[in-house]
């Protein structure tokens, strides 16, 4: 999705759900958003400080409010996994729950968010849209270079997976294949909307106050400024990544059923320690 501040402010957020030890993710949250803020906006010693505690309380409020309901869906999860219920009806169930979820946590930061564009300066509102304009030019480079960007998706399709089942059969890597071949994520699309949203921050945000205003508002509704076009392409993708995913967990092996059992397991053993822990 790569939203701008919505990955910046909230790569927390997608950090905690991708990451394979939540431990660690929690830990280090706060210096890694100031970092990736700091890459676009570079950021006052003062601006980060602030940022970090305002990362830590917002993960604090995440702890006590989200964690139990992520530690139930996982348990349920593991115990249908087990129970070979888990059919193609029950993993659209828990990955649109997993969608909700990441809107969910982006939503906890959203007063942090609008903390730090409340402190930004005019320099900093000009760094940002040269920063911008600079990563979006290197996706369109990168999604230009059709071969290279296809081995990087597969790899990471396979990655995640086999993060939860272990390797993958043969099978499962060949539906991995046709799904990059019939359904790429629209990357170039992705860019070109990327170009379009600077282009109104750019063009129709003169003053400091505006600029601010624009990225707040962008932050806690970025779909309702991007394409058309890319918000049907997008919702495609994420309808054939579903079934992606349902054809892949569909054709486990008792192998991969036992590796997803206890990774689930070890999963919900590190958000309990984490709830604990306060």
């Amino acid at each position: 999705m790569n939203r701008f501040l919505c990955v910046v402010l909230c790569a927390g957020a997608f950090i905690l759900t991708g990451c394979n030890h939540f431990g660690f993710a929690f830990k280090w949250a706060d210096t890694y958003i100031a970092s990736k803020v700091d890459d676009y906006f570079d950021i006052s010693s003062s601006q980060s400080r602030h940022l970090k505690d305002g990362v830590q309380k917002d993960l604090g409020e995440i702890k006590s409010a989200v964690l139990p309901q992520w530690i139930a869906r996982l348990k349920g999860l593991q115990q249908e996994v087990q129970k070979g219920t888990l059919d193609a009806s029950r993993t659209s169930f828990y990955f649109d729950l997993f969608l909700k979820d990441v809107e969910q946590i982006n939503a906890r930061f959203a007063d942090t968010a609008g903390r730090f564009i409340a402190s930004t300066q005019p320099r900093q509102l000009t760094a940002f849209a040269r920063e911008f304009a600079k990563k979006t030019q290197d996706d369109l480079n990168k999604f230009h270079q059709t071969s290279k960007y296809r081995k990087e998706m597969r790899n990471k399709y396979t990655d995640h997976f086999e993060m939860f089942l272990g390797s993958l059969t043969a099978q499962q890597k060949k539906m991995i294949e046709a799904h990059l071949d019939s359904s790429p994520f629209p990357g170039e699309l992705k860019a070109r909307n990327k170009a379009h949203i600077l282009s109104l921050y750019l063009q129709q945000m003169t003053t400091p106050e505006a600029k601010r205003e624009f990225l707040k508002t962008y932050y806690d509704n970025p779909a309702a400024m991007d394409l058309p076009e890319y918000q049907t392409a997008f919702n495609e993708y994420k309808q054939q990544l579903q079934k992606l995913i349902i054809e892949v967990l569909g054709c486990m092996d008792l192998k991969q059923k036992k590796n997803l059992i206890e990774n689930l397991n070890e999963k919900t053993a590190q958000l309990e320690k984490i709830a604990k822990a306060g």
